[in-house]
């Protein structure tokens, strides 16, 4: 993978789920991980889900209620949580949030991005976010 560095951070953001998600590296970069600069306001974030790739979230401002296999937490600025592969969990922004979202090799940007282009956000279409995830391997639970 080639050295990528970017000062400007005016890579092309995903609106999903009430949220924005900038990739900042992916794996069609060559990368092992992927890493999405995440913003969204208070009461948005996925429902619980799992998926086969492991999921890193470091949050930057504002709080976090991260629920993993059953168990919530909250977490403040530098707080973080790891999510291992094929377990259940989600979040949502307590208040408005900005964070980190980091993944092992997935298709959690490929998931982003098409749902982005292809899903109706505003009401959000629940339907076609579901089918997309399904194909590429995000089971999301009751």
């Amino acid at each position: 993978m080639a050295t990528r560095i970017d000062e400007s951070g005016t890579e092309q953001a995903h609106y999903v789920l009430g949220e924005t998600l900038r990739p900042m590296v992916t794996n069609a970069m060559g990368s092992a991980v992927e890493i999405f600069d995440t913003k969204g306001p208070a009461d948005t974030g996925p429902p619980p889900h799992t998926h086969a790739w492991e999921e890193i979230y470091v949050v930057l401002s504002g709080e976090l209620e991260v629920s993993v296999d059953g168990k919530t937490s909250r977490l403040l600025p530098g707080g973080f949580a790891h999510i291992p592969a094929n377990t259940p969990h989600g979040y949502r922004n307590v208040t408005d949030a900005h964070f980190l979202t980091i993944v092992t090799r997935g298709n959690a940007a490929r998931f982003f991005k098409q749902v982005a282009e292809e899903v109706e956000m505003s009401p959000p279409d629940i339907a076609g976010v579901l089918r997309v995830g399904a194909e590429h391997g995000i089971t999301f639970l009751p």
